[in-house]
C-alpha cells in the first residue's frame, strides 16, 4: 500500500479514487491555548489557538532530523498544521512552512472550476502556458480542477516541479478549500498520529 493510499485508508477513503463520505474521527485533539489580550475589548482576554507570530522564527525551524516541529491535527472537520511543542495552530500560508518544505494554500479559484474538495489526495498540474501567470499550478481532486496555488507561492513551488522534485498535494480543508504539497517523507511526518 502506497502512501497516499495509507492516507485515504486514515481519512476513511477507499484506496481507489472514489466518492465515499468521510468517516467521522474518533480521536479529538486540541491545541494548547494561553490568553492574549483582545483587541476590541480593553482589558479582556480571549485564548487564542494560534501559535503567536513572536514564536514562528524561533519555533518553526526544522528539527535535528530535518523534519518540521508539525503535525496535523483534526478540527471542526478538517485537519490543521500544529506546531508540535505548543500544539497551537499555523495558517497554511504561513511563510515559515515553504522553508520547513510545505507549500500550503487557500485554493483560489475554486467558483470557476468543477472540481470538488475533499479530505485526501489531489494532484498538482503545472500550467507554463498559463496567460495570467507562468508559474501558474493547478489543483486536481478526482481528475477535476479545484483550483490554483497563488501567484506568490505557485513561483517557488513551480521551480521544484520543474527539476523534477517529487512532492505530493494533500487537500486538508474542504470549506475553504486548503492544500498542502510537500515530499512524501514530510507528508507522512505530519500525518504520524493518524
Amino acid at each position: 500500500m502506497g502512501f497516499i493510499d495509507a492516507v485515504r485508508g486514515v481519512l476513511g477513503m477507499a484506496p481507489v479514487r472514489q466518492s465515499e463520505p468521510e468517516r467521522p474521527s474518533t480521536r479529538v485533539s486540541s491545541p494548547a491555548r494561553t490568553a492574549t489580550p483582545h483587541a476590541r475589548t480593553s482589558g479582556a482576554t480571549h485564548e487564542s489557538a494560534y501559535l503567536p507570530e513572536e514564536d514562528h522564527a524561533r519555533l518553526l525551524q526544522p528539527g535535528h532530523d530535518g523534519l518540521p516541529p508539525l503535525a496535523l491535527v483534526r478540527r471542526n472537520g478538517a485537519l490543521w498544521l500544529a506546531e508540535t511543542s505548543t500544539g497551537k495552530l499555523i495558517n497554511v500560508d504561513n511563510r515559515y512552512l515553504r522553508r520547513l518544505g510545505i507549500f500550503g494554500v487557500k485554493v483560489r479559484g475554486t467558483r470557476y472550476y468543477n472540481g470538488t474538495a475533499k479530505l485526501g489526495p489531489a494532484e498538482l498540474v503545472r500550467e507554463p502556458d498559463n496567460p495570467h501567470d507562468p508559474n501558474a499550478i493547478a489543483i486536481h481532486v478526482d481528475g477535476e480542477m479545484l483550483g490554483h496555488y497563488n501567484k506568490g507561492t505557485a513561483r517557488s513551488l513551480a521551480k521544484r516541479l520543474d527539476a523534477g522534485e517529487p512532492l505530493q498535494a494533500m487537500v486538508i480543508s474542504a470549506d475553504p478549500a486548503k492544500v498542502i504539497a510537500a515530499p512524501t517523507e514530510i507528508l507522512r511526518h505530519l500525518y504520524r498520529d493518524f
